[in-house]
């Protein structure tokens, strides 16, 4: 059975499914950190600190910030989506073959991410080559949340009834509630295993792969 024969819609998360984004996250953090003249954590420490879902004002504050860190935190969420840094993401190495067999077997993708910076998303995919994949690139607002997320979704022109939702984080899950779909989250992204499970949402995998393994049975 072929994706398109289950659903002919696949709404996709971008950061953690289809792309790795551990070391633009670091590196902002680390650049930051280095301006403040403060002690940053190790970079597998931060990012399992950070799949664990612990703040990042707090990651911060364990670098030896004063105050709770939310002026660095300000400062990251600022800076993360700027060029120089969207430059280190890098598409997982299945990404590509996946959804060239989605695409082929007559489904329809959407793009749903949060991000702040539009232009840089856009200029990220076509330099990538992940723009040509996607019938819809639907952008929301990270304090929206899944329930904005999912707004944005429907709101695409693509019907997300009996869809299918693949992401990496609870915002994906609430989303994919919200529209109906049939979820599936990765532990590829920024989540560990352990809390995707804990949210009893789902079907918890490792990557697309996977999913695309689930949805040809």
């Amino acid at each position: 059975m072929s994706a398109s024969s289950h659903s002919n819609t696949i709404f996709l998360d971008l950061d953690g499914p289809i792309l790795e984004c551990k070391m633009r996250h670091y590196a902002c953090y680390l650049d930051l950190c280095r301006s403040r003249e403060l002690h940053p954590l190790a970079r597998e420490e931060y990012w399992e600190l950070k799949r664990q879902r612990v703040k990042g004002t707090t990651l911060f504050q364990r670098s030896g910030a004063g105050g709770d860190g939310s002026d660095l935190m300000r400062s990251w969420i600022a800076l993360v989506e700027q060029p120089g840094y969207l430059a280190l993401d890098a598409v997982h190495p299945w990404v590509f073959d996946v959804l060239s067999s989605w695409v082929a077997g007559g489904a329809r993708l959407c793009l749903a991410t949060l991000r702040s910076n539009v232009a840089g998303l856009h200029a990220e995919l076509e330099s990538l080559g992940l723009r040509r994949f996607f019938e819809r690139v639907v952008v929301s607002d990270s304090a929206l949340g899944g329930e904005g997320k999912a707004a944005a979704a429907a709101a695409s022109g693509i019907d997300p009834h009996a869809s299918v939702w693949v992401g990496d984080t609870e915002v994906d899950a609430v989303a994919a509630n919200a529209v109906g779909s049939r979820l599936y989250l990765v532990t590829c992204g920024i989540r560990t295993e352990e809390y995707l499970r804990s949210l009893r949402a789902g079907e918890v995998v490792s990557d697309l792969r996977a999913v695309r393994d689930r949805l040809s049975n």
